[in-house]
């Protein structure tokens, strides 16, 4: 009994002649029926062509016209048998025609070695239905064309096929197919097309093929087999187009794999469960643009890769993400969603990025990295497109994941980092509006410099706020020795001064109880010097408390 999704043909042959528009007449009629399920959904008409005379045809290198012909156990090898060339020796098909074709059998369809010749061939609209169907070692120099082809075969072959300068198309086909192989093919200079492509369940086999200079596109294809290698292929300097291909659930490798710089999308595709890797991928200085594509579960790594921009932005990202990339210009992972791990922490092997964009990156999962060895300052602050209101968010992203990975050291500086640039992006939003908010803006911008940065690195730096506590104290004592020679202004002892101290170390004594608040009462101040002790009063108690956070804060963790 049939599945009820599953695509089957019957043929049936009675002896009817046949005749087309085109003057070719056959003396049998081949009754095409498909099926889906048990369904009858399509049945059709051919011609069945006479395969001696077929070949026959080729061998006086005449136009063959196909289309439209059922052919039971086409072979070129059945060919060289019959006129005895030797196995693997090109046989010429002048402007081959089979459009709408039928070719089936069960021990296999076979144009290895074929020499496609003329302005153009093409097998539109054909069927090849079961057994393997072999294109290995084809030539062709103008345009090939199987446009909607439907292939249901146990293997299909285009290994070491090489194409010349016309196009290659392969534009809405089905391969259904169990290995699907186009290995070594080198698809010459002109543009290839799988666009909208359904390689159903095959395993597809792209491995060292070479693309050249036309344009590759799989836009809109649809991938549902196990294994999809992509390694070592060779894309020229034509655009490499996977723009919203759907890639399944199989695993997918491009690597090593080396492009020109043509570009390079894969935007609004969707990446299964299986591992997506593009491990030592040679880019070049090529945009690689993933943008709002999808990642499932499953490994994703560009180990080793070299590009100029690889972007992720608008993407979900919800499996392991390996970038410890060789070396890169911009990662921009602007507004994606990350559920699970992205790593860029170099190991053994050094990451040279330059730049990384994580505005508006929703991370649910954890971020690898080292403040130190990445380098992540300058992959922040490179960003000159960037406002200081974006950079300041990145940093305090950055700031959060060291927090959550247990970095506390890389998390002051990231900390710091993100402060810096809040300050600035409020002092450029106040300079902005103008008049009174701009003096003010100013003034809250040279407040919180002095006082919270420079006094104490923002309260991660508990020996930075002890020295400006020090600087602090000496600082009012050398006011103190100074104004009693200018204005009115000194330390008065209240007790008659049993000790007798001179003016600096009774300047040093005052300042000293004065910041730290003590207050024995046996030294006061007289004259103008009381506003100065009131403000180092103000200054101690705020030093102090700052020093208490800060130092607090860094035991705890």
């Amino acid at each position: 009994m049939r599945s009820a999704s599953i695509i089957s043909y019957e043929v049936s042959v009675v002896d009817e002649p046949i005749a087309f528009q085109d003057g070719r007449s056959y003396a049998q009629i081949a009754i095409v029926e498909k099926f889906k399920g048990a369904n009858k959904i399509s049945s059709q008409k051919l011609g069945v062509a006479d395969l001696e005379k077929v070949y026959s045809d080729i061998n006086k290198n005449e136009e063959l016209n196909l289309s439209n012909c059922y052919l039971k156990d086409f072979s070129l090898d059945t060919y060289r048998k019959l006129y005895g060339l030797s196995e693997g020796e090109l046989v010429n098909l002048h402007s081959l025609k089979a459009d709408n074709a039928f070719f089936e059998s069960d021990f296999g369809t076979s144009f290895a070695y074929s020499n496609f010749e003329g302005t153009s061939s093409s097998f539109a609209y054909s069927i090849f239905h079961k057994g393997k169907v072999n294109f290995g070692h084809a030539k062709c120099s103008s345009n090939l064309n199987f446009n909607r082809v439907e292939f249901y075969n146990e293997e299909l072959s285009f290994k070491f096929a090489e194409f010349d300068k016309g196009d290659i198309r392969f534009s809405s086909c089905i391969f259904d197919c169990e290995d699907l192989l186009f290995v070594n093919t080198n698809f010459g200079e002109g543009n290839v097309s799988f666009r909208q492509t359904d390689f159903r369940e095959s395993n597809c086999n792209f491995q060292y093929a070479q693309f050249n200079n036309g344009d590759v596109s799989f836009d809109k294809s649809i991938f549902a087999g196990q294994n999809l290698d992509f390694r070592k292929i060779e894309f020229g300097d034509g655009k490499a187009d996977f723009r919203r291909v759907n890639f399944g659930d199989g695993d997918i490798n491009f690597s090593e794999s080396e492009f020109g710089v043509g570009k390079i999308s894969f935007r609004s595709s969707l990446f299964g469960t299986g591992e997506k890797k593009f491990e030592n991928v040679n880019f070049g200085a090529n945009e690689i643009s993933f943008e709002g594509a999808k990642f499932e579960n499953g490994l994703l790594s560009f180990k080793g890769a070299i590009f100029g921009t690889l972007s992720f932005a608008d993407s979900r990202l919800n499996g392991h993400c390996d970038f410890r990339i060789a070396k890169g210009n911009v990662l921009d992972l602007t507004d994606a969603i990350v559920k699970d791990v992205i790593d860029i922490q170099a190991g053994v092997e050094k990451v040279d990025l330059k730049t990384w964009k994580i505005e508006g990156l929703k991370n649910m999962g954890k971020l690898f990295l080292s403040w130190e060895e990445n380098n992540a300052f300058q992959l922040i602050n490179s960003q000159t497109e960037i406002s200081n209101f974006g950079k300041a968010s990145q940093f305090n992203l950055l700031k959060e994941t060291f927090h959550q990975n247990g970095k506390y050291t890389s998390e002051d500086k990231a900390y710091v980092a993100f402060k810096r640039f809040e300050m600035l992006s409020e002092l450029e939003e106040g300079i902005r509006e103008g008049g009174l908010k701009a003096i003010r803006a100013r003034l809250y911008y040279g407040f919180k410099w002095l006082v919270f940065d420079k006094a104490g690195l923002f309260a991660t730096a508990p020996l930075r706020v002890f020295t400006s506590m020090l600087f602090v104290l000496c600082f009012f004592a050398i006011l103190y020795i100074i104004l009693p020679h200018f204005v009115h202004a000194e330390i008065v002892s209240s007790v008659g001064d049993p000790d007798g101290l001179n003016l600096v170390e009774r300047s040093f004594y005052h300042s000293a109880i004065t910041f730290f608040t003590i207050g024995y009462g046996d030294y006061y101040p007289s004259g103008h010097v009381r506003w100065l002790s009131a403000a180092e009063g103000w200054a101690g108690v705020f030093l102090m408390s700052y020093f208490t956070v800060a130092f607090v804060r860094r035991i705890l963790r």
